[in-house]
């Protein structure tokens, strides 16, 4: 990252404990032979950042996380969002709802209720939005002047997930050691005008797909140790987690029925979190003062700090056009398909593809809601989709002197980005998926657009 700023602005942050009852409806993996969880490994949190600007102070941005798998309906995302915007009063471009996406809870959808265990998804549901608006409106209440400096670091914790066999044209998904991973980790640390840290933001790409189909406990997998880790540091601040574009990417180590190898993974990312805070931030650099002669002529570098200080905020929410897949575009035949399936894991993959179509709408050409925020100079981008990480890197070369904070499934959840030549290929995430061939590419370069717009205050937003 290049010469930047502090951003200061009125920052609160709060959270809820999200959670389930033991006995729900949690079947996640398609292998599982259980359908409800027999106990649970960690609490599930919902973390929650509220920001309004100081020229507005009653204009708030909410960044809002929660240990979830995904929206599998859209009414059920919709209906938690607007709760959040009817609290704040707020419009759509203001509040990001992510999930940290563990895959040892339950799909999130009102449509499970008549599963085992279904009984308990509405009311379950229900909570999730009360406790994410109680959440939000204590982060409200906790507004104070506040400073946030971004950090990078590394963490080796993410791998690429393609893994192609030699002699085999099918891909299957599971760590491959060929590819270099994107092992980036963005740190965002939130501190009073007290020195006092209020919050450590943790933006990190990397399934958490560590608990496979043999674990029966709910599980927020590797992010309920890396919170553990990063708060027992910091007594008194909230760790909160914003998924990056992971689509190819996940530990090594995986699909595991040992909750002690994800508490391992969030240690891993967490002690990467501490130490990457302990270097020179966005806001600081070095240079040379001098030189000091003794046995040989010594370069003298000092840490200064840059004065520059933003307190500007913006949002918008800009549409990217991707055309959905010919073979998609008839929810009756999937239907039908789906009736024929003769297996539970063909049925349940049959299920996925039925819910993910109808949450497009009856359409062939799909408008992607992309959610652009500016935080000084960070920049924040959030898709309901989940791209391959290629959208984070590309984002961040187009842009060095910013920070750019890249995140999946934020408000909803519709399917993966692969990149365009993957699409001649047997993968999961192409037949999975319902965008034909070349979406990832317009969803990189129209989020180009749409930030150098922002960056040349083309854009105009009220405070």
């Amino acid at each position: 990252m290049g010469r930047q700023s502090v951003f200061k602005s009125n920052i609160g942050f709060g959270r809820r404990d999200i959670t389930p009852p033991v006995g729900i409806y949690s079947r996640c993996w398609g292998a599982a032979e259980f359908d409800c969880a027999t106990g649970m490994h960690k609490p599930l949190y919902a973390t929650a950042m509220v920001v309004a600007s100081e020229n507005d102070p009653d204009n708030y941005y909410a960044l809002i996380n929660f240990d979830g798998t995904i929206f599998a309906n859209k009414d059920d995302e919709w209906e938690t969002r607007n709760a959040v915007m009817e609290a704040l009063k707020v419009d759509a471009s203001q509040v990001m709802i992510g999930v940290s996406h563990t895959h040892s809870v339950m799909f999130l959808s009102r449509e499970n209720k008549d599963k085992p265990g279904g009984d308990l998804v509405v009311p379950y549901l229900t909570k999730i939005r009360e406790q994410i608006v109680e959440a939000v409106l204590e982060a409200k209440d906790n507004l104070q002047p506040a400073h946030l400096n971004w950090y990078q670091g590394v963490c080796d914790l993410a791998a690429n997930r393609d893994l192609k066999v030699a002699d085999e044209t099918q891909y299957i998904t599971g760590f491959n050691p060929e590819v270099e991973a994107d092992q980036t980790v963005l740190v965002g640390k939130v501190t009073n005008l007290s020195e006092q840290t209020l919050g450590v933001l943790v933006n990190y790409a990397c399934h958490p797909t560590t608990l496979g189909w043999e674990n029966q406990l709910i599980s927020p997998d590797y992010i309920g140790s890396l919170r553990e880790t990063v708060e027992t540091h910091y007594p008194g601040a909230l760790c909160l987690f914003l998924l990056g574009a992971c689509g190819e990417l996940a530990p090594s180590l995986q699909y595991c029925s040992e909750t002690w190898v994800a508490d391992k993974h969030g240690m891993k990312l967490g002690f990467s979190v501490l130490s990457t805070m302990q270097g020179l931030s966005n806001s600081e650099e070095l240079h040379l003062a001098g030189v000091q002669e003794s046995g040989a002529p010594l370069a003298v570098w000092k840490q200064t700090a840059v004065k520059k200080v933003s307190n500007l905020l913006q949002a918008r929410i800009v549409e990217v056009p991707i055309r959905i897949k010919q073979e998609w575009q008839d929810v009756e035949k999937l239907k039908k398909e789906s009736d024929k399936a003769e297996d539970r894991v063909a049925r349940e993959r049959h299920l996925r593809k039925i819910r993910v179509r109808e949450s497009l709408g009856d359409t062939t050409d799909f408008r992607l809601p992309v959610w652009i925020w500016k935080f000084g100079d960070t920049i924040f981008v959030g898709t309901q989709a989940e791209p391959y990480s290629i959208l984070q890197t590309e984002l961040r070369q187009a842009f060095p002197n910013h920070t750019v904070i890249v995140m999946n499934l934020i408000n909803g959840a519709i399917g993966y980005l692969p990149e365009a030549h993957l699409y001649s290929e047997d993968i999961y995430t192409v037949w999975q998926t319902p965008f034909d061939k070349g979406g990832l590419e317009v969803l990189i370069e129209t989020s180009k657009n749409a930030i150098r717009m922002i960056l040349d205050n083309a854009i105009s937003k009220k405070y």
